[in-house]
């Protein structure tokens, strides 16, 4: 199952790959958060995405950071909460 959330719909009519999926529909977000009929990761998007919209993203929001590798041409990404200006620079930290 794929999520798309946090988005807003050029339309309401869902066209899918009817070879990939079954079927395919709009949920209210509180049934799916209460639903027992899905997967364990489905129930904890759900239920992030109801406790950010209640309560602000801010909550649950994280940030990527790519930052360089030790090996030449690689790199990783950092998932994090976001980082305050001042901490990313040092200036003003004793």
């Amino acid at each position: 199952m794929y999520i798309i959330c946090r988005l807003k719909p050029y339309s309401f009519t869902i066209k899918f790959c009817q070879h990939e999926c079954l079927r395919c529909e709009w949920m209210d977000l509180n049934d799916l958060a209460k639903t027992e009929n899905t997967t364990p990761i489905t129930s904890r998007v759900a239920r992030l995405l109801l406790y950010g919209y209640r309560e602000g993203f801010d909550k649950i929001d994280l940030t990527v950071e790519e930052l360089p590798a030790v090996h030449t041409g690689l790199f990783y990404k950092l998932y994090h909460k976001e980082l305050p200006d001042n901490y990313k620079t040092m200036k003003g930290i004793d």
